[in-house]
């Protein structure tokens, strides 16, 4: 196996082992939820923190497994016509496009960078009376980020591989 592809394959496996790692979160996030409908309507004592934890995990686990999705090929695909081409072509058509792809991707991840640098800085935390820190929320979305960008440039070389050679890069 060349080096490429053993930085594509640890970029990938780096992906898939993170999203299932984060899929943990939600059995947690159930719980709490579980907790909170309990002691507010059997107790009549309503948590002030259990809604937003469970927002703010769930959010964290929909931002981080954005790689994850990438990698299995979940996201929206309009594949009207391609999907009746040939790999190759499709292969030229996803390199073409994936321009767009960056664009938005190295939009958010400048974005969500500067975002965490002044959420870092200001220790900021929520206004609510429980006050959970934010700033590990903004920096796991720039990691969110970085980690769907390497995706990416994983899925451009593969297909600049198979656009150039027609065959697969294994």
């Amino acid at each position: 196996m060349s080096h490429v592809a053993k930085i594509l394959r640890a970029v990938e496996q780096l992906n898939d082992w993170s999203g299932k790692l984060l899929a943990l979160i939600t059995p947690v996030v159930i719980a709490i939820t579980v907790y909170e409908v309990v002691m507010r309507y059997a107790f009549n004592a309503p948590t002030n923190w259990a809604h937003e934890l469970s927002t703010l995990l769930f959010g964290v686990q929909y931002i981080l497994c954005g790689a994850y999705a990438h990698y299995h090929h979940q996201h929206v695909n309009v594949d009207v016509l391609s999907h009746r081409w040939p790999p190759r072509w499709r292969a030229w058509v996803d390199v073409v496009t994936s321009s767009f792809f960056f664009l938005f991707v190295g939009a958010l991840a400048y974005t969500s960078w500067t975002f965490a640098i002044d959420s870092w800085n200001l220790r900021e935390v929520s206004v609510t009376d429980w006050a959970p820190p934010f700033y590990p929320v903004k920096i796991a979305i720039f990691i969110a980020f970085i980690l769907l960008g390497l995706q990416g440039m994983v899925k451009l070389i593969r297909d600049l591989h198979l656009g150039i050679t027609g065959r697969e890069l294994s």
